[in-house]
């Protein structure tokens, strides 16, 4: 079936800013006087989880951190993304605008609000997206954002593209068709649609 909408994550889908997240993150601590770092691999290995989750899952001794520990990892955060950005993956800016004259573009995230901002200061991409929410907007999980999404913009056959298991499992969870990218932060074993390079999805929804 032809989709009538291609709804997008994020991180390691169409950016990577692990390096920038790890980089504040690990201002926070320092600034807290706290022996614990973070590396890009953990950062990347907790992408798709919203912020508390991932502070909870790499921070484990913190648990549960107080909410000033969770302000201060954020705020830092930020300062790094804003400082180091994120690096947009190989085809994506051009694939975007390509893929924007036939169909109906979204993104759904886990992401705070500031962030998808930040994405979309940092790379001029907002004009090819219709709408978009996160984690930080909503403060509902994914599979309700991809059923909110549908219902308000009419959407009966939108595929969700991602990289985790999370991302299947809640476009699965709202009804919809899923593809994967390989070349993402998860390790998705089985997917009927997935793709190696940013270049090859294109291709495939533009043949």
């Amino acid at each position: 079936m032809v989709p009538d909408a291609i709804i997008f994550d994020l991180d390691g889908t169409l950016w990577d800013a692990a390096a920038a997240s790890t980089y504040g993150w690990n201002l926070a601590l320092e600034e807290l006087d706290l022996p614990q770092r973070v590396t890009v691999d953990g950062i990347r290995s907790v992408s798709g989880q919203p912020f508390p989750r991932c502070v909870e899952i790499l921070l484990p001794e913190l648990s549960p951190a107080p909410a000033a520990t969770l302000e201060l990892l954020e705020a830092r955060e930020r300062t790094g993304i804003e400082l180091m950005a994120g690096a947009l993956y190989s085809g994506v800016a051009d694939g975007l605008a390509r893929l924007a004259e036939r169909y109906r573009l979204f993104m759904v995230s886990n992401c705070p609000g500031w962030y998808l901002e930040e994405f979309f200061r940092h790379t001029g991409l907002r004009e090819h997206f219709i709408w978009w929410d996160c984690h930080g907007l909503s403060g509902i999980a994914k599979s309700g954002m991809l059923l909110s999404l549908a219902a308000t913009h009419r959407l009966a056959s939108a595929v969700y593209v991602g990289d985790t298991e999370g991302d299947r499992d809640a476009a699965a969870q709202a009804g919809m068709d899923f593809a994967l990218v390989r070349y993402g932060f998860g390790d998705v074993l089985e997917a009927p649609l997935a793709f190696s390079d940013f270049g090859e999805l294109v291709a495939h929804y533009l043949t």
